[in-house]
């Protein structure tokens, strides 16, 4: 038995000669049929790729753009809110100040002709001549 072991061992790390080797049929090429079969696949493969990261592109952008629509409708929301509460505080101002007015130590006067202030309208100004060149003075101011 240890003999064959031997006789194995040395010829799995002996030399192999030439003749032992036998050479593979020449393979020719694959029909085309086949051929079609095999670029069809690579194609759908790389269809399949782009539909999918394209796929995850749109999934993202709507993702984000509902995410960014939420924050500024919260804001919006926050401003009606506001605008609620400052009409609602002029009111009460308004009230305060009728409140105020119709005690009789206030020292407010209803208001009568007698007591009105009227102003005379300005006369019209002529209208200055404007420039015949449009370099001379820009249509946009320059800076701020």
């Amino acid at each position: 038995m240890a003999a064959a072991l031997k006789s194995r061992r040395s010829r799995k790390s002996g030399s192999v000669s030439n003749s032992s080797l036998r050479q593979l049929p020449n393979q020719e090429k694959p029909p085309q049929w086949l051929r079609s079969l095999l670029l069809a696949q690579q194609a759908s493969v790389i269809a399949t790729f782009v539909l999918a990261g394209s796929v995850l592109a749109v999934y993202g952008w709507t993702v984000y753009s509902q995410q960014l629509w939420g924050r500024e409708y919260s804001k919006l929301e926050q401003l009606r809110r506001d605008e609620r509460q400052v009409t609602a505080n002029g009111e009460v101002l308004k009230n305060e100040i009728a409140n105020q007015s119709a005690r009789p130590n206030s020292g407010l006067v209803p208001s009568t002709p007698d007591n009105m202030i009227f102003l005379k309208t300005a006369p019209m100004r002529p209208e200055k001549p404007t420039p015949a060149s449009p370099q001379s003075s820009p249509a946009a101011p320059i800076g701020y």
